[in-house]
């Protein structure tokens, strides 16, 4: 049925509607409903509506069968997804839908001939009778003007008038006229609660309340658009507490929430529900913020201190070209717009004047350097953030800059900290050299042979430099390193590591089999994490198969060189998230999405797939892989120790490239899941390291985990990235041993994994259907 939706965009009205009417004859009766709803969804954005995905308005349409909906109505319809979707779940008495679109108009009745559709301009809506209704939902128009006010009578205070978006204008006539019991649930963008001009700040006088604000999935309504979404709940009913919390496109993680809100009870966690007042509300960002200071705090065994208590003045930039700030000793520059770097020099300033504010630090208290790498961090970047007011283009003013918390020890710990820090700086520095030094003899060995005598001298007076005991310590801290990673990786190591020390031939055939498989599972995260996103991964799908087709590459005979092209492909893609946009604001959805995606607030983990750093070393180890074996014959012990010190030098860059994510990161799988308090507290295994006994923890997130499919976790993250089935990681078919294996292709007689670890079964081949499946989604262009 997909194949046959594609092109209908650049249809005409009367070619669409002959369309339907053929396909919709044509098609069994438990199927029509089905293509309505696909056909609707295809449509994509027409007169300023975006039509919701499926997940959403199943949540919308459970939520109006909760609240017995008998007349429902969507001012602003589009070709009627949303209320079709609804209409069909909640099973109300009547259902009608208005449009300003003479071809949605016509299209709408076709494909919903069950609801009572109206075709009316704009103005014509603020004055159409809504009275009839005790359900209004709508996906409202994002950002479009209205020139006219609207009077709204407020009682005691008398008329007022209101001046903001349409959307809001029409959420507000609407709401004003449907009965007391009624109620509206609207999709609208941040701004509804932000904008000082909005509506929203004048609902205790116009008997309105926002009963729930639901964040959306950043990329809710991509590729229309990547603006940030909220569903809001509104009633007529007094005001009270706001029930606030994070929908996603996990069905039981939204049931949970929609039973959360109906029985009014807060969640386990931030994202399945908290209750606030709703005149202090901007957005989930600013309570998580609070949420880590708090946590910070008893970390820290003390509270953070107000910029303003640690500084002597605060002085912000002007539009001015004759405006320069005053060279003042121990002071620090912070951005006000966006989440670039606090810098301590002038000098050092990346975006214009203006656009800073210098903070002087009293001596007394603090240094600036501290204060700067304190607001750097990660913890910093989300406070400055959840600080920076305003709805067009958020930023720090004067007050918000001075209640941002900084946590500062004493002064004689913080200048312990900024001496370790410069140690440490110092011995980089010194592996620098050396490594300089190695290059230097390297260059003169192959720049002249025939001076390979002084080039062994050099290397032997460094060599005893450096000392045994150094090496001895490398390859410790090297076995140290490699038990902290996931157990796909850690596995091949440890089976490097036990090969026997003279057979290198071994060693360096196993070094490359840890990069094709590191290639690998580092590919599976970003394809993960991608398809996660439907309506995002769609154009990027494409862009990916036509760049594999042009060097010959394939899913479903993956090699090494298909994942070193996804994660270059992908990795890039991700970089283009994380960059610092023009737009603050297009910069703050970016990486909102970003971290959507790979269920990562802190962004560490996209921050290293996506670094440059990785696709050379992806690139050397591969033709280092195809250069070897495709020049077969036997391997003298000299080269193959040559070949095993060449792949350790690239596994140590991607050591580096690396750092600290698996810290923090882990790759689960769960045992079993139960529902409690508001939770889903699964018992998972963590495959973390070489050993392939798991051990066994609870985790409590906001998502039940699938018992056959393996996730990544970041500590204390309420929900994870589930893994497409390409890494299979469990008991090998014939034994009880845990073995490790990775996707090699799709044959006629089934699939095939390998394992790079385990020699006593080293491939596994079944039919796997959700592997096939999954292959054939990733090829589809």
């Amino acid at each position: 049925m997909l194949d046959e939706m594609k092109g209908i965009e650049f249809l005409g009205a009367e070619e669409l509607a002959r369309f339907i009417k053929r396909k919709m004859s044509s098609l069994p009766e438990d199927q029509v409903q089905q293509f309505r709803m696909l056909f609707s969804s295809r449509i994509g954005r027409g007169a300023g509506v975006c039509q919701p995905p499926s997940w959403l308005a199943t949540f919308i349409g459970e939520f109006a069968k909760i609240r017995n909906a008998k007349a429902i109505c969507d001012p602003w319809a589009g070709n009627g997804s949303l209320i079709g979707h609804v209409n069909l779940l909640c099973e109300a008495r009547s259902a009608s839908a208005f449009t300003v679109n003479q071809s949605e108009y016509s299209l709408g009745k076709i494909l919903f001939p069950e609801i009572e559709w109206h075709c009316v301009g704009t103005h014509q809506l603020l004055e159409s009778d809504f009275k009839q209704y005790d359900l209004i939902i709508s996906s409202l128009p994002f950002g479009l003007r209205h020139s006219s006010p609207l009077e709204v009578d407020a009682g005691e205070e008398g008329v007022i008038t209101l001046r903001d978006d349409f959307a809001h204008l029409l959420m507000v006539h609407t709401m004003r006229q449907i009965p007391e019991t009624g109620i509206g649930a609207f999709i609208v963008t941040p701004q509804f609660f932000n904008s000082n001009r909005s509506v929203f700040r004048h609902f205790g006088l116009i008997g309105l309340k926002a009963e729930a604000a639901l964040t959306l999935p950043q990329g809710t309504f991509s590729p229309y658009t990547e603006i940030s979404t909220v569903l809001v709940i509104i009633t007529r009913s007094e005001s009270g507490p706001m029930f606030v919390g994070q929908l996603s496109n996990d069905q039981k993680m939204n049931s949970q929430i929609l039973e959360n809100m109906t029985l009014r009870k807060e969640g386990g966690s931030l994202e399945m529900g908290r209750f606030v007042e709703p005149t202090t509300y901007r957005g989930l960002a600013s309570i998580r913020a609070e949420e880590r200071l708090k946590e910070a705090e008893a970390r820290f065994g003390g509270a953070a201190i107000p910029l303003c208590d640690l500084s002597t003045s605060i002085t912000l930039g002007r539009i001015d070209k004759d405006f320069a700030f005053e060279d003042r000793e121990n002071s620090l520059y912070i951005p006000l717009i966006g989440s670039r770097d606090v810098v301590t020099s002038i000098d050092e300033l990346a975006i214009k004047t203006h656009n800073y504010a210098q903070v002087t630090i009293d001596p007394s208290r603090s240094s600036a350097a501290f204060v700067a790498r304190f607001l750097n961090s990660d913890l910093g970047k989300e406070l400055r953030y959840s600080n920076q007011k305003g709805s067009t283009i958020p930023r720090l003013n004067k007050e918000s800059l001075q209640y941002i918390g900084v946590f500062v020890p004493d002064l004689k710990t913080q200048q312990l900290v900024l001496d370790v820090e410069a140690r440490i700086a110092e011995e980089q520095n010194t592996m620098l050299a050396l490594q300089g030094e190695l290059s230097e003899i390297r260059r003169d060995l192959w720049g002249n042979p025939s001076s390979s005598s002084d080039a062994e001298k050099k290397l032997a007076v460094l060599s005893k430099r450096l000392g045994t005991g150094v090496k001895e310590h490398a390859a410790e801290r090297l076995d140290q390193w490699f038990e902290t990673l996931p157990f796909p990786m850690a596995s091949i190591l440890r089976a490097w590591q036990a090969t026997p020390s003279n057979d290198y031939k071994s060693k360096y055939e196993h070094l490359i089999d840890f990069f094709e498989g590191t290639a690998e599972f580092l590919s599976v995260i970003l394809l993960s994490a991608y398809s996660s996103n439907e309506p995002i991964f769609t154009p990027i799908k494409e862009r990916l198969n036509n760049a594999m087709q042009k060097q010959n590459l394939t899913f479903r005979r993956a090699t090494f060189g298909t994942w070193k092209c996804v994660s270059e492909f992908l990795g890039a893609r991700t970089r283009e998230l994380l960059a610092e946009k023009k737009d603050p604001e297009e910069t703050a959805n970016s990486r909102d999405l970003c971290a959507e995606l790979f269920s990562d607030r802190s962004l560490v983990l996209p921050r290293m797939l996506s670094r440059p750093e990785l696709s050379p070393i992806f690139a050397a180890t591969n033709k280092m892989r195809n250069d070897w074996k495709g020049h077969g014959g036997l391997v003298s012990p000299e080269e193959a120790r040559y070949r095993n010190e060449m792949l350790l030098a690239e596994l140590q860059k991607l050591r580096e490239v690396f750092e600290d994510v698996w810290v923090e990161t882990q790759l689960i799988h769960s045992q079993t899941c139960t529902p409690r308090r508001g939770l889903f507290e699964n018992e998972v295994s963590i495959q973390m390291g070489s050993n392939s006994e798991f051990l066994k923890e609870n985790r409590s997130m906001s998502i039940w985990l699938d018992v056959e499919r393996l996730y990544l976790y970041k500590k204390g993250s309420p929900g994870a990235l589930k893994l497409l089935p390409l890494i299979q990681v469990g008991p090998s078919p014939r034994s009880a041993k845990n073995a490790c294996y990775f996707f090699s292709r799709v044959e006629s007689d089934g699939v095939r994994f390998v394992s790079h670890h385990y020699d006593v079964e080293s491939e596994w081949k079944d039919t796997f259907a959700d592997v096939t499946a999954t292959i054939e989604s990733l090829s589809q262009i």
